[in-house]
């Protein structure tokens, strides 16, 4: 089968992934254009992008990860969806998975430092005893519906790493919500927590809420643009200033990790990237967790540098 640029084009639609991964999709595409350009059409509100190229072998993605010096992170920085602004790009630019080295080595020596082997022990243990209350709560039902259960533990995860207070978690949730599904009418606008059940620094948060998703100009605001989340990184700033004693937050930040660097590295990790494995394969990109690509991050890791 020749290739077909209309199929190359469904990896980029949301509804391709409405009943799932297409894996078969992808394996007709690394047969036939293992490297393929795949346009941006217009996705309802939001406009058509320039499109990109799609990276889909796996050794052909490890080569691009590993080849800054031609497919640079930091130039147009990763994510599919390009920055509306220079300002955007600029501060895009300052988040770990958006540099190149030797500026991404810093940031991990850091955060990777902040993860001793106590700290380590401390939050296997902590991860385990939530599971056993999990299980234990729902034992004597019977039967119960796993998806809110297996989706608590990583956001509580999450949020002891990142020196969250138990009546906050939620918001990470909505903040994720409004990044990742902001496509969706359902999660764009995501408003969970209840804002009596929050700590005066989760209250102080939400005041810095966007009241609209539209820019001036009529476009979307970009959702993980700084404006789209003031009041998360309003919540990240007052953390960083005050930490956690002790914590692998206050950790980071004696290891020289500055305020600004860490309102980015909690979007990263708290909201973006929201399971614990995945802060791992950052912090420690030697692990190799992951086994297959999405298309995602290596397909944008090409439009920054020339073609393959």
């Amino acid at each position: 089968m020749g290739f077909d640029q209309a199929r190359a084009n469904r990896i980029f639609l949301p509804e391709t992934y409405a009943e799932g991964v297409p894996h078969e999709l992808f394996r007709e595409l690394r047969t036939a254009a293992p490297v393929c350009w795949v346009e941006e059409p217009p996705v309802g509100e939001w406009p058509a992008g320039p499109g990109y190229w799609a990276v889909l072998r796996h050794a052909d993605v490890k080569y691009v990860l590993r080849t800054p010096e031609l497919f640079s992170s930091h130039l147009g920085a990763t994510q599919i969806r390009d920055p509306d602004s220079a300002a955007d790009l600029a501060f895009a630019r300052t988040m770990m998975l958006n540099q190149d080295p030797p500026d991404h080595a810093r940031l991990r020596r850091i955060v990777a430092a902040a993860f001793t082997p106590q700290a380590l022990r401390e939050l296997a243990d902590g991860i385990e005893a939530r599971a056993a209350r999990l299980v234990a709560g729902v034992r004597p039902l019977g039967a119960t519906d796993l998806v809110p259960l297996a989706a608590d533990l990583p956001v509580w995860t999450l949020a002891r790493i990142m020196g969250v207070p138990e009546q906050d978690r939620q918001l990470l949730v909505d903040w994720s919500n409004r990044v990742i599904g902001y496509q969706d009418a359902d999660h764009a606008d995501s408003r969970t927590a209840d804002p009596s059940g929050l700590t005066d620094l989760g209250r102080a948060a939400l005041a810095h809420r966007p009241t609209t998703r539209t820019a001036p100009d009529g476009r979307p605001v970009n959702p993980r643009s700084r404006a789209a989340l003031a009041d998360m990184f309003a919540y990240a700033h007052a953390l960083a200033e005050q930490p956690p004693p002790g914590s692998i937050v206050a950790r980071m930040r004696e290891a020289g990790l500055s305020a600004a660097e860490f309102e980015t590295m909690f979007f990263l990790f708290g909201v973006v990237k929201r399971t614990p494995e995945r802060i791992v394969q950052i912090v420690f990109p030697e692990a190799e967790l992951i086994t297959s690509v999405r298309p995602a991050g290596p397909c944008q890791a090409t439009r920054a540098g020339a073609p393959v």
